[in-house]
């Protein structure tokens, strides 16, 4: 398949086959580089299509996976359900521990959080991203619950405020979508490769997430949601301190430094996720997010790399992502998206801190955007990475229409 593209460069024909050419069943999606004057790399091929799953560590026993089948959503979400799993029986024991049988102790409250958050952190946030947005669990009281137990019981352990997750995400996140003073993560109004700009975004966050997000329900009148947030919140808070009673040197390692850690973790995975805003079209969710391929984080985070589809359609299953993105190449050459391959998030995050803006030029990949050269393409992303002008204020409203004669 060919993408014919032409801009102020002239008429080009950039090379983007969608079935594969010498690899059986692993699609071409174009090129490395830019595709101008000496910036036609390599075929990339999507490699992400097929590849196998690495969320999970182990399968629970045969009949906990019948359990489960007869019960999940969409039985493609079982690598969510193990995952789960080995969280339950491996990390929940290991928590009760330490404030149970074993003694304070700052070398093992040390070592659970490096150990637990290192296999897991990375991989819960997602299953937890992805089963907020299609449910788990089929409908009834009993799932419902099953459903709300990631939020509100199992994200604390990770450093999460219960049951807070949700209204930050789905409904500020995706409704105002990385927009100035509305969304509470939105990227845009910073230099996204300055290290002090992402400092402030952080601190920011940790913070004044514990009154932005509350008051963002209640501006909103979405009472149940502020009802759910600041009674997360709370419960969080009073937990802390009745843990921190009982055992402070296990609350420090299990309570406080997760939540630092996960804040950490979630604000740098998002500053990274829409670091490359098209100031021209910063609302456009083909040029606010950008794409990863072919990294091994795409098969430990439920294909989190296609970011940029997870925005223009939040209901994509994650296991469809790799055929979807092949499916729509032509919009991301249309919309002249960012497409990167071999790199993650955090690679790129690193990368813009380092100001390495030729590191990732060299890792673009040409799915049928106007053809650039290496200089041409390191360009186009300083300019996405500029801070947006906040947006005007609304015009405030007219008590009488004014008709002309």
């Amino acid at each position: 398949l060919r993408h014919r593209v032409s801009g102020s460069h002239g008429s080009s024909t950039m090379c983007a086959p969608t079935t594969a050419k010498t690899k059986p069943n692993v699609p071409v999606v174009g090129r490395l580089g830019g595709g101008g004057k000496g910036a036609v790399g390599k075929e990339v091929y999507l490699h992400d299509l097929g590849a196998v799953r690495g969320e999970y560590f182990f399968k629970p026993p045969r009949f906990v996976t019948r359990f489960l089948e007869r019960h999940l959503n969409d039985v493609r979400d079982m690598e969510i359900a193990w995952l789960l799993f080995n969280i339950l029986v491996t990390m929940y024991p290991s928590l009760i521990a330490l404030f149970t049988v074993l003694p304070p102790s700052h070398l093992l409250g040390a070592t659970y959080l490096v150990v637990f958050n290192a296999l897991y952190l990375q991989r819960f946030i997602l299953a937890m991203h992805y089963s907020t947005h299609k449910r788990l669990f089929k409908r009834g009281f009993l799932a419902n619950l099953a459903n709300k137990s990631i939020l509100v019981l199992m994200a604390p352990i990770f450093g999460i405020p219960s049951n807070t997750y949700a209204l930050h995400h789905i409904v500020m996140h995706h409704v105002d979508n990385n927009e100035w003073n509305k969304d509470l993560s939105a990227t845009e109004g910073y230099q996204r490769d300055n290290f002090l700009h992402w400092v402030v975004y952080w601190v920011r966050f940790v913070a004044g997430s514990w009154v932005e997000l509350p008051y963002y329900a209640f501006s909103k009148k979405r009472w149940g949601l502020f009802a759910q947030c600041a009674g997360g919140m709370a419960a969080s808070l009073a937990a802390l301190v009745w843990l921190w009673r009982i055992n402070p040197v296990a609350t420090g390692w299990t309570v406080v430094a997760p939540f630092l850690v996960a804040s950490t973790a979630m604000m740098f995975g998002n500053w990274s996720q829409h670091a490359f805003v098209c100031p021209k079209h910063p609302r456009c969710n083909y040029r606010l997010a950008y794409t990863v391929l072919n990294h091994p984080d795409n098969q430990k985070s439920f294909n989190d790399g296609f970011h940029t589809l997870h925005h223009v359609n939040s209901q994509i299953h994650w296991t469809d992502f790799p055929t979807k993105f092949v499916e729509k190449l032509g919009d991301h050459a249309e919309k002249d998206a960012l497409v990167f391959n071999g790199i993650g998030f955090f690679d790129v995050g690193v990368a813009l801190f380092f100001h390495r803006h030729g590191f990732l030029a060299d890792r673009y990949v040409n799915v049928g955007q106007k053809p650039r050269t290496r200089e041409e393409v390191i360009e186009l992303l300083k300019e996405r990475l500029r801070p947006l002008p906040p947006p005007p204020p609304r015009a405030s409203p007219t008590t009488s229409t004014r008709v002309a004669s």
